[in-house]
């Protein structure tokens, strides 16, 4: 191990990262913005096509932007290299708005798709404080998710009352399609994780018992690159005379309140696919575990 990697030497190098990074992803596109704002306007205002075609030329330069980062570091882009790209896409939206008269429909078709970006710049950036797995970020994720709500109850309120004057537009529709991708946006992880966990609910209608042999936590990187520790129980099974192992996830409080060697030995319900006895699951384990009449309750005094 050299010894020469000290604590001080990885906080440098940290600070140099996110000096690069700060030049390539905010201020070298901040001064093309600067540069280009002037010119830019001048050609939406002389071509009301270049109002379309500018947003996505900016698509091109931001997706490219992704996919060198995918290439060069072999991993997809982190939440907030993807939320920058779509600040940026929201910033050549809004200039391309404001150089045209707010009367010409292309400036409401701008205004919807600026509005559209910002709330999933939003997203991206409460998803990624709330990745951040620090008071501070979860507050701000918070504070994000407040906004968009807002946001969100403005845009019902206007549709309502659209339907209530009987003047439904093509925005009014818009807006409800808007809606039903921030609903779809906010549940999305727990809509997939749903979806995987129905249909392995439904395939594991056989029943046995398993017994937990293990608790252990895996630290993995997540995708910034921090480090994340899951918690898991091992639980062995058996059926048909053939040992199987499956996982649940057992709460970080739980475990610590309890100790980990409270859970080893205490059998707990598997349910698997009779069809394939390697595909099973167990319920996750909680505060209230000992409180189930399928586990073993018998305590050593003292």
């Amino acid at each position: 191990m050299n010894g020469q990697d000290t604590p001080r030497d990885r906080k440098t190098l940290k600070q140099v990262r996110i000096l690069k990074a700060l030049c390539l992803y905010a201020l070298f596109p901040l001064l093309c913005l600067l540069l280009l704002a002037k010119p830019v306007g001048n050609a939406v205002r002389g071509s009301e096509a270049a109002a379309f075609l500018i947003p996505l030329a900016a698509l091109a330069a931001v997706g490219l932007n992704w996919l060198a980062y995918t290439v060069l570091r072999r991993k997809r882009p982190t939440l907030l290299v993807f939320a920058i790209g779509v600040f940026w896409l929201l910033a050549v939206t809004v200039i391309a708005y404001e150089a045209l008269p707010h009367s010409e429909p292309a400036a409401s078709t701008l205004a919807i798709i600026a509005g559209c970006l910002a709330i999933a710049f939003l997203y991206l950036l409460s998803f990624w404080f709330a990745s951040r797995r620090s008071r501070p970020g979860r507050v701000i994720a918070v504070g994000l998710w407040i906004i968009i709500g807002v946001i969100s109850f403005f845009i019902l309120y206007q549709a309502i009352r659209d339907i209530e004057i009987r003047n439904v537009t093509r925005d009014t529709w818009i807006s409800f399609v808007i809606l039903a991708g921030i609903a779809v946006a906010a549940f999305s992880r727990k809509i997939i994780s749903s979806a995987r966990r129905s249909r392995l609910r439904n395939s594991a209608t056989a029943e046995t018992e398993g017994v937990i042999l293990q608790i252990l936590g895996e630290t993995h990187l997540d995708m910034d690159e921090d480090a994340v520790t899951d918690y898991h129980a091992r639980v062995q099974y058996e059926v048909g005379g053939t040992v199987y192992e499956t996982r649940t996830v057992i709460a970080k409080i739980t475990w610590r309140r309890f100790g980990k060697k409270a859970f080893v030995g205490q059998k707990i319900p598997v349910y698997y696919d009779p069809d394939d006895p390697a595909n099973a699951y167990t319920d996750r384990i909680d505060r209230h575990f000992f409180d189930s009449p399928s586990a073993d309750h018998e305590k050593e005094d003292g």
